[in-house]
């Protein structure tokens, strides 16, 4: 079963949040995408390393993680991406992070990236295997986490200011 995450950007605006939307504006930069044509949400493609990254969901990579998840949507969400929460009734792992936290990270860090490819059987293979030493690659958590990533976190800068701009976002499997 897989596991998609859910996202939404939220702006604060005279002391209330309000949600960006209904989409994430990405026409605006009119570049390729490498993993959607969407426009919906802020990192809203299927990538268990960048799970991992945001809040250590399906984390087989052994990434760091860039805050420990809330487990919960913000006291003052917007009553808009609460009514999208709604019951929720597979959603897991609800958390979220400011602008500040996700432009000031230092993503060009290297880490041990331990997912790798195995034989598990007779013509079975686990694509989320741990390495053992001298398996997996050394990579930066810029290099995990691709240019679409950084196109979006982009489109959030110009959202507002570092602590006026929030992505929320969940998991389901």
């Amino acid at each position: 079963m897989g596991c998609d995450i859910h996202s939404f950007a939220e702006v604060r605006e005279n002391s209330r949040w309000r949600m960006v939307g209904p989409k994430f504006p990405l026409d605006d930069f009119g570049q390729k995408w490498e993993k959607r044509t969407h426009t919906e949400h802020p990192f809203d493609w299927r990538s268990y390393g960048m799970f991992s990254f945001l809040a250590n969901v399906r984390n087989y990579s052994h990434i760091p993680v860039i805050a420990d998840p809330y487990h919960s949507l913000p006291p003052d969400v917007s009553d808009e991406v609460k009514e999208e929460y709604g019951e929720g009734g597979d959603y897991h792992t609800a958390t979220w992070l400011t602008l500040r936290q996700l432009k000031e990270f230092n993503y060009d860090q290297a880490f041990w990236n331990r997912r790798v490819s195995k034989q598990v059987g007779p013509h079975q293979w686990s694509g989320a295997a741990l390495a053992e030493e001298g398996e997996g690659e050394h990579l930066t958590i810029r290099q995990l986490l691709g240019e679409d990533f950084f196109r979006d976190l982009a489109i959030l800068e110009t959202l507002g200011g570092l602590d006026d701009v929030r992505v929320i976002f969940w998991f389901d499997n």
